[in-house]
């Protein structure tokens, strides 16, 4: 049983609650039956719905342009490099570190968008390590992970073959990407793994095959994603193959549907996005991502205004850090558009929409059974520390806005996962075991 100071339900920060906790789900949430012992606020766990952690061993790196200014493809060079360099037993450091880090955040759940599947190119004996690799980084860690398992073949729409590090990539024929789906199934251990078949985007998989695998992801009843416009030249490389955007494309061939999540979605025209939004497609952002790398700055507004359900990702991980891809979501629109209030509810608030991005959205993407608090509910939570200096003078009527907008990972008072703290907790705070 927990009785915070304070619980989320429905939206706001209620007093005199407790949740009561049966295995990994939520069993009752009940009117407190004595005073508060613990002074933090209860949330649900946030939702990563995209990240790389390989990419974790980036940090730091890529940040020199003696040459003049950086892109996404001088990026993406370096990146290629450490792929070259990966074994297993690195991929499995950086993730698990990855891990760790989104835990310390108070990230609960993590979807895994993974295609770094060989350890060596040359030896059939070895190939597809690198997800027992990641697998095991989130086993130990204490992550909920969702392995989202990434088909790709192919180096760009002129269909070039893989070169250098993007051979670890290569899931060959489409009957080898299905017998690896299979295979990391079986692998996948426990009540906190589970599997989804998505492809890696429309650049890197010819779409008749994007259309194959979604169709497998329906079948299997996993969630669908795939990265979709996030920068000009990928729509520029479409257009002149296939004669329409990178997202026209997808509607056209039926793999936009409820159970779809597009990442990025940087340049994404309105026409396509009001078409996506009634296909009933979701939106993955990456804040930190899309800034670091130079993407540009999404079309908020046609999103927000046609429905579309928009979660966060930590993507190549430079930083974890949910309250602050939040605020990256608003405050970027409004220097953009030079006014505030960009993600509001119904009530005009910017706190309470912007933490649905980061829970209730991002449960939903990934097919998650978390993101609230209610009964039946995976017992996801963070908890934020009340008396943490950064939410000193802060009534529960403006907490929520004050954490999204004023606050990061020092203000957790612990992380739990499946009902078990992993990071801090009530014990913790009483100085328990």
């Amino acid at each position: 049983m927990i009785r915070p100071t304070l619980l989320w339900l429905d939206g706001a920060f209620k007093a005199d609650h407790e949740v009561v906790i049966s295995g990994d789900r939520i069993a009752e949430i009940r009117p407190a039956t004595g005073p508060s012992d613990w002074a933090a606020a209860l949330l649900p766990g946030f939702v990563n719905a995209h990240s790389h952690a390989f990419q974790r061993g980036m940090r730091g790196l890529g940040e020199t342009f003696l040459k003049g200014q950086g892109s996404f493809f001088t990026w993406r060079a370096s990146m290629y490099e450490l792929v070259a360099s990966l074994d297993a037993e690195r991929a499995y450091r950086t993730s698990r570190t990855a891990f760790e880090e989104m835990l310390d955040a108070g990230i609960t759940t993590v979807g895994e968008f993974h295609y770094i599947h060989h350890a060596d190119d040359e030896d059939e004996a070895v190939r597809w390590t690198l997800d027992d690799a990641v697998l095991r980084a989130a086993r130990d860690a204490g992550i909920r992970i969702v392995l989202l398992h990434c088909d790709y073949v192919r180096g760009g729409f002129d269909d070039r073959p893989l070169g250098g590090g993007q051979v670890r990539f290569d899931t060959r024929g489409l009957e080898h990407y299905l017998a690896s789906l299979d295979r990391v199934e079986k692998i996948a251990e426990g009540p906190l793994q589970s599997v989804a078949a998505v492809s890696h985007s429309t650049r890197a998989v010819p779409i008749d095959r994007i259309a194959a695998v979604h169709a497998e992801a329906t079948r299997r009843g996993t969630a669908f994603h795939l990265h979709l416009e996030e920068v000009v030249q990928e729509i520029d490389d479409c257009r002149v193959s296939h004669g329409r955007t990178p997202m026209r494309l997808a509607l056209d061939h039926g793999v936009i549907d409820q159970r779809t999540t597009a990442v990025h979605c940087t340049h994404s025209i309105p026409e396509d996005l009001r078409d996506f939004a009634a296909a009933g497609g979701r939106i993955c952002l990456c804040p930190n991502t899309e800034g670091n790398l130079g993407d540009g700055i999404c079309d908020l507004a046609t999103m927000r205004d046609a429905g579309i359900p928009i979660a966060i990702g930590t993507d190549l991980n430079s930083r974890m850090a949910p309250a602050e891809d939040l605020r990256w979501i608003e405050y970027v629109q409004r220097v953009r558009h030079q006014m505030r209030g960009a993600v509001v509810d119904e009530a005009g608030r910017t706190g309470a929409a912007l933490l649905d991005i980061a829970t209730v959205n991002g449960a939903a993407s990934l097919g998650v059974e978390s993101g609230s608090i209610g009964l039946g509910r995976l017992a996801d939570f963070v908890a934020i520390d009340l008396d943490h200096r950064t939410l000193e003078g802060v009534d529960p009527d403006h907490l929520a806005d004050a954490i999204v907008m004023g606050t990061g990972p020092e203000c957790l008072a612990g992380t739990c996962v499946g009902g078990t703290w992993v990071r801090g907790g009530p014990d913790a705070a009483r100085g328990g075991a």
